[in-house]
């Protein structure tokens, strides 16, 4: 259980256990057995998923802080053990005064309040274990534990990167919450158990036979089906049971990244894409910073397979979670990326001279969450103040307010906001709004507002502060536009097929649309006389979808669609089909983020082997 810890960490582990046994084994649980029961299986559930030695003996020890002396725990186990046993009980008075809040808002209070996260592992771990006790509650108990776990610790696993911990916890409560649907998708699962792994491995050799000797694959295996997401997929996606089964869950390992993308490139070209099943969670990772690529192809059997391609670091990351993650090596990475995996070492660190102290959570970017003396959340941007809050409940509120207090402690109107906070505003009905209020407050509503109510009390005209709005990302799917015809379509003509940055002109058709001709183009200079201004645009945040014409080659689509990844894009779509003998059509579509980066990208694609021209749809 504890053999992948030091003998010095595996000591500390004895004294901890002993420690709880002295103070917790004589208090009952519910369940029968006692608080000391609960924690040593905590501890060994957390060892399981290799938390850092200070979590596990936290868990061992989590509750014991109302029986012995906070001095004696710093002294024995250190002074992070005992910051985490503090934030264990904190967490425990922040959901006994919000227990009629709805998950979410729940959750975000949890996350922002707490000082460190690693608590929330030990809370995780000791759901897992009391939901397999679970059956010694009444019914609307179990109910409300379930529901819990689902709507607020599941959620907080999967933000961690805990997948496995994540899919217990989900399985365990389905199982409570609808024993009738848990059994008949276990009995379907156990009935269709050999008919399925016969079609996995068939399915198996058959990707093996057709990137043979081109592609390096460490492990390709099938993927294990969990019951709650197969539930999931029935009530959400609407997809029958037996149905899901016709689907095969595959999971293939490459070398390197550029293997990834060279196997997707031959699983589609030697097989039919299924239409928007492919997620490039390489070339842009989720929120955990989980990365693989999916995909779904038919295969020549009629069988349809839903096949993950990643790296063995990406597969030990999505199966540990961010214990994992840290450990890459020769990673590039911006500053954002360090900053968040900083924080994320914090989290489940096994090496102890690499810890920081105070984890801060950085969950949610440049918003804090506040609540009211009630509980209420409150979404605000970093850096507001207690008046940026008061206008957020209500403008009359916010136009007579004086100050406020936050959590307890008298304040101005100016001061500012952390997350977590409990804030509560005071105000005077002879309190009028001022003009520089505006610079007190941060959100632009609040502003607003100000403006307005100014306005009538002053019934003057307000002060206005400029401000200059940052470039909004247009949304749309195309690579022109008319600032002369701003609601006209612009469609690249199909004679010339205009690419960035050729001089361009448009002419107006009769349905309020603009053809976009190359200068050059025989048909456009017939109409010379119509010309309209039009131009490349030079950000966009839509899919962009565009044709590579090349010589039929093998290997082709790989080669693309590794040149694509390297010039930093995230891929939607690749497709490629034959056109003639001798000529292939690849479609791709993809999400640029501006002009510079797709003509860096359209240089690279010309240079691949065979490529002879590049237009856009």
């Amino acid at each position: 259980m504890y053999s992948a810890y030091s003998k010095k960490d595996q000591e500390l582990f004895k004294r901890a256990t002993a420690l709880s046994k002295v103070h917790l084994s004589s208090i009952p649980r519910l369940e029968g057995d006692s608080f000391f029961d609960h924690n040593v299986r905590v501890g060994e559930i957390l060892a399981l998923h290799t938390a850092e030695p200070e979590i596990v003996i936290a868990g061992l020890l989590h509750g014991i802080l109302n029986h012995v002396e906070a001095s004696t725990i710093s002294k024995e186990f250190g002074t992070a053990v005992l910051t985490i046993l503090r934030e264990v009980e904190s967490l425990k008075r922040v959901k006994a005064k919000n227990t009629s809040l709805e998950s979410e808002s729940l959750r975000k209070i949890i996350i922002t309040t707490l000082k460190d996260v690693r608590v929330i592992i030990i809370k995780l771990a000791g759901k897992l274990d009391n939901l397999r006790t679970i059956h010694v509650f009444s019914a609307k108990r179990q109910k409300e534990i379930c529901e819990e776990v689902i709507d607020i610790y599941a959620p907080l696993a999967y933000r961690l990167g805990l997948d496995k911990m994540k899919t217990q916890l989900e399985d365990l409560a389905f199982k409570a919450l609808n024993p009738r649907k848990y059994k008949e998708i276990n009995v379907y699962l156990e009935e269709s158990r050999q008919q399925r792994e016969e079609n996995v491995e068939k399915a198996i050799s058959l990707i093996k036979r057709i990137s043979k000797n081109k592609v390096d694959i460490v492990k390709i295996k099938g993927r294990p089906k969990h019951i709650y997401s197969i539930y999931k997929k029935i009530t959400k996606r609407k997809v029958p049971l037996h149905e899901q089964f016709d689907l095969l869950g595959i999971r293939a390992l490459c070398k390197t990244i550029k293997d990834c993308y060279t196997l997707l490139g031959i699983l589609h070209e030697e097989f039919e894409p299924c239409e928007g099943r492919l997620k490039d969670y390489i070339a842009n990772p989720k929120p955990n910073f989980y990365r693989s690529i999916h995909t779904a192809v038919t295969l020549s059997n009629g069988k349809i397979a839903e096949i993950q391609i990643r790296t063995p670091e990406m597969d030990e990351f999505a199966e540990e979670g961010v214990a994992a993650h840290w450990r890459y090596k020769g990673v590039k990475s911006d500053q954002l990326f360090e900053k968040k995996m900083s924080w994320l070492k914090s989290v489940l660190d096994l090496q102890k001279n690499e810890f920081l102290d105070s984890v801060k959570v950085d969950l949610f970017g440049d918003k804090i969450y506040c609540y009211t003396p009630k509980g209420d959340v409150k979404e605000l941007p970093l850096g507001a103040t207690i008046l940026d809050f008061a206008y957020l409940v209500h403008e009359q509120i916010g136009s007579k307010c004086v100050g406020g207090r936050i959590n307890g402690k008298f304040v101005r109107l100016k001061e500012k906001l952390t997350s977590g906070d409990v804030v509560e505003i005071i105000t005077n009905k002879n309190q009028r709004p001022r003009r520089g209020w505006i610079k007190i407050v941060t959100s632009a509503k609040a502003r607003q507002k100000i403006r307005k109510m100014v306005r009538q009390y002053d019934a003057l005209p307000s002060l206005h502060y400029r401000t200059y709005k940052p470039t909004i990302k247009e949304d749309l799917g195309v690579l022109v536009h008319s600032e002369e015809f701003p609601k006209a379509m612009c469609v690249l003509a199909k004679c010339c097929s205009p690419v960035p940055i050729e001089e361009i002109a448009g002419i107006m058709t009769k349905r309020r649309m603009i053809s976009v001709h190359s200068t050059e183009c025989r048909e456009a200079i017939k109409e010379e006389n119509r010309w309209i201004p039009v131009e490349w645009k030079t950000v966009f945040n839509q899919k962009i979808s565009f044709m590579v014409e090349a010589d039929e080659r093998s290997g082709l689509l790989a080669d693309l669609l590794n040149t694509i990844a390297r010039s930093g894009f995230e891929i939607k779509e690749a497709k490629g089909k034959l056109r003639g003998k001798e000529t292939a059509l690849c479609n791709f579509i993809v999400i640029p983020r501006d002009m510079d980066e797709l003509l860096g990208m359209i240089k690279r694609v010309k240079k691949v082997r065979g490529v002879r021209r590049l237009y856009f749809d």
